[in-house]
């Protein structure tokens, strides 16, 4: 067994010596002078209901313990997503939330190039379905994305920076961060 022994720790150092020298190889991460303007979130979508009040005959049909006046039927809201950077569309699509049914959380990531400088930006999250969403108290609970978010701003800019923008679930409003 000592035959291989020589050889194994020829291996070792030779790859210790190319990961030494790997570590310090120059690592260009962005090439370009551009900025970044990031959109990542994760929030839960509005569910969306058609409720109607169940005839006698339909309740007699029901076993008495599952018996419910009004039965209802939903789908998860879908919604479009708009990006516009000095009044420029750059990006358009339809956000879902995952899982089978799309009854999951939705989930946004993009990364999209700016120029450094002042620019106008403007994200809209849209619900595409426009029925009103409530629950079985005819009240939204109020931890889905509203129908309608927009974050609107100026924003300055600076080479190989990123500016994210992300959901607040507690104000429900889109916020830019930096830095």
């Amino acid at each position: 067994m000592t035959i291989y022994r020589v050889p194994g720790a020829a291996l070792a150092v030779a790859a210790a010596l190319a990961l030494a020298s790997a570590a310090r190889a120059p690592l260009t991460v962005q090439r370009s002078s551009d900025a970044l303007l990031r959109l990542a979130w994760s929030a839960r979508p509005e569910r969306i209901e058609q409720c109607r009040q169940q005839s006698e005959e339909e309740l007699a049909n029901i076993p008495k313990h599952m018996r419910q006046p009004v039965a209802c039927e939903g789908v998860a809201a879908e919604y479009r997503l708009q990006v516009r950077i000095d009044g420029t569309l750059v990006t358009e699509h339809v956000v879902r939330g995952g899982g089978l049914r799309r009854d999951r959380r939705l989930y946004v990531f993009e990364e999209l190039p700016v120029q450094p400088g002042e620019s106008e930006i403007e994200v809209r999250l849209d619900r595409i379905e426009m029925e009103d969403v409530r629950d079985a108290d005819g009240v939204k609970d109020g931890r889905e994305v509203p129908p309608h978010l927009v974050f609107a701003q100026r924003v300055r800019f600076q080479a190989r920076e990123v500016v994210l923008v992300t959901y607040d679930p507690g104000e429900r409003v889109l916020r830019a961060r930096t830095r």
